[in-house]
């Protein structure tokens, strides 16, 4: 386990507990299998690396779902989507509703197999199938209505999911050019979000005139209200911690290992929820990012560093939605570049006078993506498995 043990400690708990998604182990043959390894003085790293086979394997196990009350239940919800809660519980619905406060009827049960992966990743383990409902009142969220103001529909949701990670309002066939283009993990708020805020929040702070070590703390700290903002989805939490840590570093003045790091902060996503090993989000997020650091750590052309992402990120995507975008070789080539310009200017946009005068050239990038989202499309349409 020399060179990167956390990337290690990671892979072989994610096996464990991505073991445990497909069939539920009987873990005394695991535990002999240990014991012989000993017996027969095997090297003590393959020992370790079983041993956290195992441990991903029952921790998963552990934090398993059981004994889920089912029964009827009535009360007041907030509800966003198909998602509720109410007194600190997490409800799934078995409608789609509009968002805001509802006196709900219903009768609890399991959350389907199919959505476990996405709903437990964030901490929904129950659903609630609604007999009968009353609208209380009505709730909107006043970074959309700006942004509503500011631009057309379509560039208006987009740049509400590309902030939040909702992108319920999107038009469908627009969704469907942006995801088959190769351009969707634009709206999974990770790593591109998260580097392109820390960068506009560094270069505020250094023209304010604060010192570099303080500007690493304060971006720290700032960053919180948007994870909080945004429901910590997994992909934002893997890019958060590993600044974060990454920062921790630089500030005790330690030498830092970035695939390290990402094993360190993977560990720290599946010891607090060991299902967002699970969510395909994550899986996409953490697979693009390790793929960039290894051709970073073997110095590789710029043009294999581009590529090595989307490459590693195809199986994933075949497996888990059934396509393969291989428009986004072309498509990310410009997309990412002046998609970095337009967040943060879209950010910029939300301020009073500003926004009127940024609008128009927000608007022009975001519209420059679809363009290039369905030409890419064409001339590389997508293999559907």
């Amino acid at each position: 386990m020399k060179g990167y043990p956390l990337l290690i400690a990671l892979g072989s708990f994610g096996l464990g507990v991505g073991l445990s998604w497909f069939c539920r182990f009987n873990i005394f043959p695991l535990l002999i299998v240990l014991f012989i390894m000993v017996f027969l003085y095997l090297k003590w790293q393959i020992f370790l690396i079983f041993a956290l086979i195992i441990t991903g394997i029952v921790y998963a196990e552990l934090r398993t779902p059981s004994n889920i009350f089912l029964g009827e239940v009535e009360g007041v919800f907030e509800v966003r989507g198909s998602l509720a809660e109410s007194n600190g519980d997490r409800f799934y619905l078995s409608r789609y509703l509009k968002d805001g406060i509802y006196r709900i009827k219903g009768e609890l049960s399991e959350i389907p197999q199919d959505k476990r992966s996405y709903l437990w990743s964030r901490g929904f383990y129950k659903m609630l199938k609604v007999e009968t409902f009353h609208l209380i009142k009505l709730l909107s969220d006043p970074l959309l209505n700006r942004l509503k103001e500011l631009y057309p529909e379509d560039v208006a949701y987009f740049l509400y999911g590309a902030i939040s990670g909702d992108k319920r309002g999107i038009p469908s066939d627009l969704k469907n050019v942006v995801y088959h283009s190769g351009i969707g993990h634009l709206l999974a708020v990770s790593g591109l979000h998260i580097s392109i805020l820390v960068g506009f929040l560094c270069l505020f702070l250094n023209i304010v005139g604060i010192s570099p070590r303080f500007i690493l703390i304060l971006s720290i700290i700032l960053l919180l209200p948007y994870l909080y903002y945004i429901g910590f989805q997994p992909s934002a939490l893997r890019a958060y911690f590993i600044f974060f840590l990454f920062s921790l570093g630089k500030l005790l003045g330690l030498r830092v290992s970035l695939l390290n790091l990402l094993g360190g902060c993977g560990l720290i996503l599946a010891i607090w929820n060991p299902f967002v090993v699970w969510d395909a989000g994550f899986q996409l997020s953490f697979s693009a990012f390790l793929l960039i650091v290894i051709a970073l750590e073997f110095d590789l052309p710029y043009h294999l560093v581009y590529l090595f992402p989307q490459l590693g990120t195809l199986p994933i995507l075949a497996i888990r939605f059934g396509y393969l975008p291989l428009a986004s070789f072309l498509s990310n080539f410009i997309s990412i570049p002046i998609f970095s310009i337009a967040l943060p200017l879209s950010a910029l946009s939300l301020f009073p006078f500003i926004g009127e005068f940024l609008a128009p050239m927000v608007t022009f990038i975001i519209e420059l993506i679809f363009f290039i989202s369905m030409l890419s499309l064409k001339l590389l349409p997508s293999i559907n498995l």
